[in-house]
Formats: structure tokens, C-alpha cells, sequence
């Protein structure tokens, strides 16, 4: 058997039990970003054939969408909406009463 040991201790990486990044491809875009891209070519390029409006969704979550998110602090595409709509979120947001978690 062979003894990677010091191979381990030389090169290895302690990683916690958590991940605290988001899983990333190509150093660009994260996991979120390619199911969701997914998800426009399954819908837009498939079920309903519109190649236009394919490439618009493809442009702006592959390349506008980690701009934004890579500039802002995360959840910006979440916090922004509920904040103009001023929309209270019951549960596990804003457990209740007269302190809001959220926003």
C-alpha cells in the first residue's frame, strides 16, 4: 500500500464540515446559475421552440446575473423585490412579532 501521508500533510487543505462559498464552475458562474440556465434552455428552447427569447434569458443569467451578484451583497436578487413590494415574509424569514429578520 502506498503512504500518502506526507503527500497530505505537504499539499493537502483542511476543509470545514460546511461549505460557506457557493460551489462554483469555471470560476464564473456557481452551481445555481447553470440549473437555472438549465432550466431556460429546458423551457424556452425546447417546450416553447423561442430561440430569441433563449439566447435574451441565456445572456442575462450567464453573464449579467453573476455581475450583479458579484458586485452586490448575496441574496440581491431576493432582498430587492421584497423591499420594493414590501412584503413580509411569515415563518422562517420573520418568525413573528414586532422584530423582522429580513430586510
Amino acid at each position: 500500500m502506498h503512504d500518502y501521508s506526507s503527500l497530505k500533510a505537504n499539499h493537502g487543505n483542511r476543509v470545514n464540515q460546511t461549505i460557506d462559498t457557493p460551489i462554483m464552475i469555471a470560476d464564473f458562474w456557481e452551481l445555481s446559475d447553470a440549473f437555472i440556465a438549465l432550466f431556460v434552455i429546458l423551457i424556452f428552447g425546447v417546450m416553447f421552440y423561442s430561440w430569441g427569447t433563449m439566447f435574451v434569458l441565456l445572456f442575462l443569467v450567464l453573464f449579467v446575473g453573476p455581475v450583479i451578484k458579484k458586485n452586490n451583497n448575496r441574496g440581491i436578487f431576493l432582498h430587492f423585490p421584497y423591499r420594493a413590494i414590501r412584503m413580509s415574509l411569515p415563518g422562517l424569514m420573520n418568525p413573528g412579532g414586532r422584530r423582522k429578520y429580513s430586510d
